[in-house]
């Protein structure tokens, strides 16, 4: 039963937004015998995130119907999103946050209007500051999520209040979290070669030598296009990078022809590493996150360097590798796309003080 295209059907005459709560609730009990929860909040969702239009009959009738829906047979439970969803997706968009941002942004509200849904019997809109502390205390001590995921999940609810509820709301006790201070696996030169020479797929291993070379972020090399590669001048174009800040970096001459055949015949707005599950023939797709997280995963077991990694650490090496050759730290900071060089000094901490120079007095 799709109620959606029922109820427009019935009330073809009219614009949405003049449906009354009375003609819904007699809508609803019409088809009370046939409802179950997943078609409810389809239509429910139709109204409050579609329409944008706030209608009280839906709570109403949805409590006094609980059992009812809840014990449907056949039921499949919905995840709907929350209240002001897609006025929050709208406004993050018109003030230029990255893609990346957005989607966690979303996501974390909606995890944590669902946790509150499930333990405190409430929508992330009614909820006070005493209410998001019992979410934040699951999170560190159940959870066990580390301190960025925290950060992140602040950020996007208290934006959602700030800007969209326009009510005030500080989590002031989740502010100056300490971070462990732990340091990134640094490949060596010699390993990073075993790992980029195990792959034997041409498009895996520029994927796998951009990411090390030009010291891309994963996101970076996922959304680079065919136009942004300079064979050239050598040079990299990342646009809209984190920040939602363009930067140009360093091509590295070494992998410069292998990369002329793989561009060979693309069109500048192509897509450099487009996916090959497209979904549209003739369209195409980015590569997932996971997708490169398990090129790098295959690359590095199959290369039998004896360490734990991420594609992000091919990026922490690029750094870490720049330094200890004499590169300045101004310039590595513009190259990796830092705002701040106190970003950047990280990698002092990380280079082998052999290669540095440094002895030991003894």
């Amino acid at each position: 039963m799709d109620l959606v295209e029922e109820i427009k059907k019935k009330y073809a005459s009219l614009e949405t937004k003049f449906i009354s709560n009375a003609r819904i609730e007699e809508f609803l009990n019409e088809r009370k015998a046939f409802i179950d929860e997943e078609n409810f909040q389809k239509l429910k969702e139709y109204f409050l995130v579609e329409r944008r239009l706030f209608r009280s009959v839906f709570k109403i009738w949805e409590k006094e119907n609980e059992l009812l829906l809840k014990n449907r047979k056949g039921m499949v439970a919905a995840v709907v999103g929350f209240l002001l969803e897609a006025e929050m997706k709208e406004l993050l968009l018109i003030r230029r946050y990255s893609r990346k941002t957005v989607k966690s942004y979303i996501g974390s509200v909606r995890i944590t209007n669902l946790w509150l849904q499930k333990n405190l019997s409430m929508n992330i809109e009614d909820a006070k500051e005493e209410d998001l502390k019992d979410y934040f205390l699951y999170l560190t001590n159940t959870k066990k999520v580390s301190v960025s995921s925290i950060r992140m999940r602040r950020f996007a609810i208290e934006f959602y209040f700030q800007e969209i509820l326009m009510k005030e709301l500080r989590l002031s006790f989740a502010y100056n979290l300490k971070k462990p201070n732990s340091l990134p696996t640094i490949f060596t030169k010699q390993e990073v070669v075993r790992i980029l020479n195990s792959s034997r797929n041409l498009k895996h291993k520029m994927i796998l030598s951009l990411l090390y070379s030009s010291g891309l972020r994963l996101s970076e090399v996922i959304h680079l296009k065919v136009k942004d590669i300079d064979t050239k001048e050598r040079t990299v174009r990342v646009r809209m990078g984190k920040g939602n800040s363009d930067r140009i970096t360093v091509l590295s001459e070494k992998i410069l022809s292998d990369l002329k055949i793989f561009i060979e015949n693309r069109k500048p707005e192509n897509i450099l590493f487009p996916s090959n599950q497209s979904k549209e023939i003739g369209k195409e797709s980015y590569l997932s996150t996971r997708t490169v997280e398990h090129v790098f995963a295959s690359a590095l077991k199959k290369s039998g360097v004896r360490k734990h990694g991420t594609p992000h650490d091919f990026r922490h090496s690029f750094a870490t590798h720049l330094l200890e050759t004499g590169t300045d730290i101004h310039f590595i900071q513009k190259l990796l796309g830092h705002k701040n060089v106190s970003t950047t000094t990280i990698y002092t901490k990380l280079a082998n003080p052999k290669i540095a120079g440094v002895r030991s007095p003894l």
